[in-house]
């Protein structure tokens, strides 16, 4: 793809650690994704064999929508569950994509695609944001009128 007016070119590409598997965006090739995973490199540290799950081996791009708050865990419900913990966008997508689109811009991280912005939070498992239907308003707007009457009773 090449840069047009509209498009900037997109500056560094995502990379994984060799040490500990998270992966990160860089303009330089590096082989490892902060100063503490080289030097554990360096100490002979034997490297992790996958990918972190969970935040810690989320893609830059859904790292970044944690940070400012798009993405938020929705389960597990328990904290007695034993279910690994689900991740949804607590915005709506378009919202998302234009904000993460500005900031990478400003930060000098380039361009991030819709593609690209899709494929990273597959990868990462995060759902979609759901509004709540007008059939869930509608029931917990009649559970609270008839706990209501059940106050008053």
């Amino acid at each position: 793809m090449t840069p047009t007016p509209n498009t900037p070119a997109r500056v560094g590409r995502e990379r994984t650690c060799t040490q500990c598997g998270a992966t990160f965006r860089s303009p330089r090739k590096r082989d490892y994704c902060s100063n503490a995973c080289r030097m554990k490199a360096k100490r002979g540290t034997v490297p992790e064999a996958a990918p972190r799950a969970g935040p810690a081996g989320f893609t830059v791009i859904t790292k970044a929508l944690i940070a400012v708050g798009y993405v938020g865990s929705i389960g597990p419900i328990s904290s007695r569950s034993k279910d690994a913990p689900a991740y949804a966008l607590t915005v709506p997508f378009e919202h998302a994509l234009d904000e993460l689109s500005f900031q990478f811009n400003r930060k000098g991280l380039g361009y991030v695609s819709r593609e690209e912005f899709t494929d990273a939070l597959r990868a990462d498992g995060v759902e979609d944001f759901h509004a709540r239907s007008p059939e869930a308003v509608d029931l917990n707007r009649r559970q609270t009128r008839r706990r209501m009457e059940r106050l008053r009773a």
